[in-house]
């Protein structure tokens, strides 16, 4: 492949490796609608893929539209998509916007003669964000096929953020959405869109990490750019200097090709970080093309050659020449807008540490003259060289202006970010630190992962100087952050908190009070939360709009909780179509509460619907968090109705961008822990539940936990463990009053109990949750009664029993819980069968075994085909025996168990068989193989439904 030239000079090397990604990534751009997310850490050469994957689909006909991210923001709607589009109007030949485009007016002036008048009338800032959006989305869509690059996404600004996760969930039909990131500098709740994204149905597209080169790698771009000979003498030397990074690899063969005397690396000025090979370049520039970099170092944004030009203090032809030869180093490249910035953030850093103190305060001084005197200001740039230039008086008041900038425009993370710089300005006044501990005690609230907030929010309840309502709003802050997280201390802060606030702010009192008696908190009861709310609502009475949509929106969720039959009534109460963003946005809170309770309740189809219009509501309101809560109801949801179709890779994903702890990391590790149970994974199930979702501190991680954990006692043949198990889940739930959610916990505890022979206990815990779902609202609760009733009727009347175990099965079917409705169809069976009834188990357990086996919960499938066998029937689908190199059906099954890490004991559990005859299975399989036990997961695909 013949050399690329980006810039005047500048020489890229021939592509190596990366012939799978380029593949996938081609393969995947050529689709429509996709979303490609590619992510790798700094210099490893993401956007050079991106490059090589261009020529590719080129013959494609496909615009490619590029955007970057960049550190240092302001807080502008969608500036890298705004930046991409404004190369747009070739594509937009002949296509009139309509009328909605005519809002991007502002945001593109090259394409303003395109766009249509604005219309009369005004907008929030809200809504305008929202019509832009769509005018976006709108515009994309009359482009054809289109490739959406923008790089850098770690960086978006939330407006961003939002934008892409709506092109990402609802592309244009030719839309090619392809976004670079770097996880390790992703925000604090590390999701690349702000929430968690899973590809929608009929989207293509892929998600892949770019590694470091290895040796081979390393050696044949050595031998590409410096000959075999030389190559083979550098390439350990290479390797250790770059750490296998494309980019400083790149660097050093760079260097060492130009000087032409590739004989060794130590006597190079090039030290083995990129630092240094950047410092190594600059070093050979004329003084005005350093000052340059300089400059565009210390403006730590892309800016135009006049603001170069002035912060670096040379006049235009100097300033000219000098852009010239730095742009030849490649060091620096040219943006859309006639902006130039550092290709890299390491290139930035290397050249930023080269300016020395003097020189830097006075580039500082003119940025911060010079970006003054621009309209509108880039507040946040301003205060970044303020803060660089001096004292915190002289700081503070740019730092406020920029913070209340991206406060109004609903940029969270600068705010937030700008906030705990003054917090931690020793100089801020009394009054303004009072001021800024509030706003950020309301930012923590609305953010996904406050873990960052934390520590500032409990330094400062404990100033003695606050007054008590004050100290009571930023203790309310500090509350539902320790709820977001699932702190047990957080229904302590809270009590507190309305203490401090009743006597002056009864708006925010009743806020407090309502969050805290939503049903969540271990500690109090149903009767408690339920006077509580009572309270809480008739101290919002005449309150603003917000603070009465909040205890709505609470009040709903405690309804949710206990399976209250007046629920529906006063969801419908709900001010879906008020004019304030923050009621619209409590509304949308109140919709995905009522859905995640429904949807336990049984309520599928309610749920779905629920679930449904929270989504349109969070995304038209730019609500994150009740945006991944949706998320994850439809992850459970898919749970239940059984589209395991890579559920265990979204729930993993899910868990692994949730903060730990939090609410949003408990139903994806439910997911995880019953698919594992299903799979006969169960030491791993069982991991993944005493680690992770026991110490929750709330409700559902706790009882849900426990059912699970429950059941794998069941499965491993301890019933008296499962029984004792499942006691403190028990007593929560006596405690709470909450026993509509249709968690297994019940009918697994009578099932353990009539094991171990407590036919009395499991009588009494049966009477127990009939008298709790009195009145409730619950079917598949109240479904799981009727699997306990027939458990206890098996002994006396076995008619009766099946009789009620089918109309258990009948509801869970008509509420589309395909996995629950298998499982109490092969309780059907076996209990019939332990009656001495095989005749009549095997339609139940065939009907068990044909769904287990279409969901793949191969533990559930060999548990039915062994209960089959004692039938006397044998087994459809069990395949046929291996010919002596081919894997059996059975060791296909153990080749899987094998891959994912399980034991021998595992194995044996999962597969209803002895554990000698499991040794022989995961013998056979490994002969068949050829590999090792450590080798398997490496030769077995890991695809699997």
């Amino acid at each position: 492949m013949a050399k690329n030239t980006e810039a005047p000079g500048r020489a890229w090397f021939e592509f190596v490796g990366r012939r799978e990604e380029l593949s996938a990534v081609a393969a995947a751009v050529r689709q429509a609608p996709s979303v490609v997310l590619l992510e790798g850490e700094a210099g490893v050469g993401k956007s050079r893929l991106l490059r090589e994957v261009e020529p590719l689909v080129r013959d494609a006909d496909l615009a490619v539209l590029v955007g970057w991210c960049h550190p240092l923001r302001e807080p502008l709607p969608f500036g890298p998509v705004v930046e991409a589009l404004r190369r747009a109007r070739p594509y937009l030949a002949g296509e009139r916007p309509g009328p909605g485009a005519a809002v991007l007016a502002p945001l593109l002036p090259e394409l303003a003669d395109l766009l249509p008048d604005a219309p009369a009338g005004s907008a929030t800032d809200g809504e305008l964000r929202q019509l832009q959006m769509r005018a976006v989305h709108h515009l994309l869509s009359l482009m054809g096929p289109v490739v959406l690059v923008v790089e850098d996404v770690h960086w978006a600004d939330q407006a961003t953020r939002d934008l892409l996760l709506l092109l990402a969930r609802n592309p244009p039909p030719q839309l090619r959405l392809v976004l670079t990131y770097r996880a390790q500098d992703l925000p604090d709740h590390g999701n690349v869109l702000g929430a968690p994204y899973r590809r929608p149905i009929g989207v293509g597209g892929l998600e892949t990490t770019l590694l470091p080169f290895g040796r081979g790698e390393v050696r044949e771009l050595a031998t590409a750019a410096l000959g075999a000979g030389a190559a083979s003498r550098l390439t350990t030397q290479l390797l250790d200097r770059s750490g296998g990074l494309p980019l400083v690899l790149e660097e050093d063969l760079l260097v060492l090709t130009r000087r032409g005397t590739p004989a060794g690396l130590a006597d190079l000025a090039v030290p083995r970080a990129l630092r240094e090979a950047v410092n190594s370049r600059v070093s050979a520039l004329p003084e005005d093309a350093v000052t340059v970099l300089h400059a565009a170092s210390v403006l730590g944004a892309p800016a135009t050659e006049e603001l170069l030009a002035g912060t670096a203090g040379l006049d235009e032809q100097r300033t000219e020449t000098a852009l010239i030869a730095a742009l030849d180093t490649g060091l620096l490249r040219e943006m859309p807008g006639g902006r130039y910035g550092f290709r890299h953030a390491l290139a930035a850093q290397a050249v930023g540490e080269r300016v020395v103190g003097p020189q830097r305060r006075r580039m500082h001084r003119r940025a911060f003259e010079l970006l003054g005197r621009q309209r509108p200001a880039p507040l946040v740039q301003i205060a970044h060289h303020a803060r660089r230039l001096g004292s915190g008086e002289d700081w503070l008041p740019h730092a406020w202006a920029a913070a209340d900038h991206a406060v109004e425009v609903g940029d969270d993370g600068v705010a937030a970010d700008l906030l705990q710089q003054l917090l931690d300005e020793p100089v801020l006044p009394a009054g303004q630190r009072t001021r800024a501990a509030v706003e950020l005690s309301r930012l923590a609230a609305r953010r996904t992962d406050p873990t960052a907030i934390l520590a500032a929010l409990r330094r400062i309840v404990a100033d003695p100087a606050l007054t008590a309502a004050t100290r009571g709003e930023i203790r309310l802050g500090l509350a539902r952050t320790l709820f977001t997280l699932g702190r047990a201390e957080g229904a302590g802060e809270m009590e507190r908190a309305v203490a401090e606030l009743e006597a002056d702010r009864p708006d925010l009192a009743a806020v407090s009070l309502s969050t805290l008696c939503m049903g969540i908190a271990l500690d109090r009861t149903a009767a408690q939360d339920r006077a509580g709310m009572e309270r809480a609502t008739r101290l919002a009475a005449g309150t603003d709009p917000a603070s009465r949509a909040t205890v709505l929106a609470n009040r709903v969720t405690l309804l949710a909780a206990l399976a209250d039959p007046g629920l529906d009534g006063l969801v419908a109460m709900l001010p879906l179509d008020s004019p304030e963003l923050d009621v619209r946005r409590q509304c949308a809170r109140a919709l995905a509460n009522a859905a995640t309770c429904t949807a336990w309740a049984g309520r599928t189809h309610y749920a779905r619907d629920l679930v449904g219009r929270a989504e349109v509501l969070a995304d038209a309101t730019g609500y994150r968090h009740t945006q991944e809560q949706c998320s994850l109801v439809r992850l459970g949801l898919d749970f239940q109705e059984g589209r395991w179709e890579n559920l265990q890779e979204w729930a993993e994903t899910i868990a692994a961008e949730a903060a730990a702890g939090s609410g949003l990391y408990v139903e994806p590790l439910l997911v995880t822990a019953w698919l594992d149970i299903a799979r006969g994974q169960l030491a791993r199930a069982r991991e993944t539940i005493t680690t992770h979702l026991l110490p929750y501190g709330y409700f559902d991680g706790v009882v849900a936990g426990s059912a699970a954990l429950a059941r794998i006692e069941v499965l491993e043949g301890r019933p008296e463990q499962a029984w004792e198990v499942a006691q403190q889940a028990l007593a929560v739930q006596r405690r709470k009053g909450i026993w509509g959610w249709a968690t297994s916990l019940v009918p697994t505890a009578v099932l353990a109990a009539l094991l171990a022979g407590r036919t009395a206990d499991a009588r009494a815990l049966t009477d127990e949750a009939e008298a709790g779902l009195a009145d409730s609202n619950a079917p598949d609760a109240r479904a799981e009664l009727l699997v306990c009733r027939g458990l206890l009727a098996a002994d006396t009347d076995i008619d009766e029993a099946e009789d009620l175990l089918v109309r258990a099965r009948a509801v869970f079917v008509a509420d589309t819980r395909v996995y629950r409705a298998a499982r109490t169809a092969e309780q059907t069976g076996r209990t019939l069968l332990a009656a001495g009834q095989p005749a009549r188990a095997v339609r139940h357990l065939q009907d068990a075994l044909d769904v287990f086996t279409r969901l793949g919960a191969t533990s559930c499938a060999a548990h039915c085909q062994q209960a089959l066998r004692e039938c006397g029937r044998g087994a459809a689908g069990r395949g046929r025996r291996g010919d002596g190199t081919a894997l059996s059906a059975r060791e296909s099954q153990v080749a899987e168990l094998l891959a994912s890490g399980a034991s021998n004991r595992d194995i044996a559990a999962a597969l209803a068989l002895s554990p000698r005859t499991a040794e022989h299975h995961v013998a056979n399989t490994l002969r068949k193989l050829g590999v090792t036990r450590d080798q398997v997961p490496h030769t077995v695909p890991g695809d699997r439904p």
